[in-house]
């Protein structure tokens, strides 16, 4: 759903637990939130903060990088 904030995982090497663990969930909740699209706006900063990347980088759908 989030491809850039895949990418970032990517490209960082990082497990879903180790996402779970930015924002301070499980690794079952992170992946259901990832799946969902469903992230807390205190889990967005988080990653925000983390990955070094503004909102509209990281959480961009889809739709919004054909445009």
């Amino acid at each position: 759903m989030y491809l850039n904030l895949l990418g970032q995982k990517a490209s960082k090497h990082l497990t879903d637990e180790e996402m779970g663990r930015i924002i301070g969930v499980s690794r079952t909740s992170y992946s259901r939130k990832i799946k969902s699209g469903r992230f807390t706006p205190a889990e967005c900063f988080a990653f925000c903060k983390y990955f070094k990347k503004p909102f509209e980088y990281l959480f961009a759908m889809e739709e919004d990088r054909s445009a």
